[in-house]
């Protein structure tokens, strides 16, 4: 698959504004709610015609402004599936899968019979759609899409409405149906473990705008925008101002106020603008004494301000100057330092570990 597209479209209060090209068999589209991931798919699908700009599947333009070309959806052999599985409540399961044209035949042929394995579909054809669960219910809607023959199938959160349990099996029908049916993809959601197991190259939307692309494991892992960081659950976030560079050391001093100053790669901003950075509370150590000997750049005294309990992890809320850490540690290292609100801790924190966030305005 190889999908390229340029376009804009603005709404009274939201704009979306993206340039993509990917030719991965599955896409992911990855942001918050209001980002402008379900309107971009309905532009793809042909539901929304956008302002200006162009989209071409496989070098097939299926819209161009200035060209003058916007082929209707039903031509644009693209498959749709939403949140809401919209099955046709008077037709049974068969008749909901065999309602595109074209469907009935390739039910019964050994393509449609692949399809029905490998969702789990034959034992329902007789079923009244009314008496299916909501798994069941998705795998109809997907199984309906995969016997219209696309050449790209289109899924908007396929599985918001699930429980976790019916989540993971959908999930992984649809693996299924990248690895073993090889239809591309491309998909909408708001979960990373999703993005992480399905797509192998995602767009990450803000504000209707790119504000990161490239393999999930990559975008995730080490988010780039701020946006991104707080999607996937980077616990520091902190907007700090500039005090001091050094240059040859690689590192820029961060104020976090009562005279501490947080060590960062070094970012050439100027002395007294603020910036936006970002790190995992797994990266913070937590220690009673001050360390010797160690790399790490940054080891700042603080007071414990949290002891929260979260399962087989604690997180421990740290006021290092004016500025609160966060760090996840075992319940056996909490136990061992004993750890207590008001008392005073050392923060450690590498400074290869803090990453640099921008905001996309």
């Amino acid at each position: 698959m190889k999908l390229a597209l340029a376009l804009a479209h603005r709404f009274p209060d939201f704009s979306l504004d993206v340039e993509i090209e990917s030719t991965g068999p599955a896409l992911g589209l990855f942001g918050a709610s209001g980002s402008g991931k379900t309107t971009l798919l309905h532009a793809i699908a042909g539901l929304l015609r956008p302002d200006r700009g162009r989209i071409a599947l496989d070098e097939r333009v299926l819209f161009s402004r200035p060209g003058g070309v916007a082929i209707p959806p039903e031509r644009r052999r693209l498959a749709l599936v939403t949140q809401d599985p919209l099955l046709f409540p008077n037709r049974s399961v068969r008749g909901n899968l065999g309602y595109a044209p074209g469907a009935p035949a390739r039910l019964e042929s050994d393509a449609g019979r692949r399809i029905l394995d490998v969702l789990r579909l034959a034992p329902l054809l007789g079923r009244d759609v009314a008496h299916l669960s909501g798994g069941e219910r998705q795998r109809v809607a997907i199984g309906r899409a995969l016997l219209a023959d696309p050449t790209l199938l289109l899924l908007d959160e396929p599985t918001s409405a699930l429980d976790a349990e019916l989540s993971r099996d959908v999930l992984g029908l649809l693996l299924r149906v990248k690895t073993e049916l090889a239809v591309p993809m491309l998909f909408v959601t708001h979960r990373a473990a999703e993005l992480l197991a399905l797509a192998d190259d995602c767009i990450v939307l803000e504000a209707g705008r790119v504000a990161a692309r490239g393999r999930p494991v990559e975008v995730l892992q080490r988010p780039r925008a701020l946006g991104v960081a707080s999607l996937v659950g980077v616990d520091n976030l902190l907007r700090l101002p500039v005090e001091g560079h050094d240059e040859a050391g690689g590192v820029t001093l961060l104020g976090l106020g009562g005279g501490l100053a947080l060590a960062a790669p070094y970012c050439g901003s100027a002395v007294g603008t603020a910036v936006d950075v970002g790190f995992y509370a797994d990266e913070v150590l937590v220690s009673l004494d001050a360390p010797r000997g160690l790399s790490a750049r940054n080891a700042l005294p603080c007071e414990v301000t949290a002891v929260d309990a979260l399962g087989h992890e604690v997180l421990v809320g740290l006021r290092a100057g004016e500025t609160t850490l966060r760090a996840r540690i075992t319940p056996a290292a909490a136990r061992e330092l004993g750890l207590a609100r008001g008392q005073r801790a050392i923060a450690i924190v590498k400074t290869a570990a803090i990453h640099r966030l921008d905001r996309v305005e």
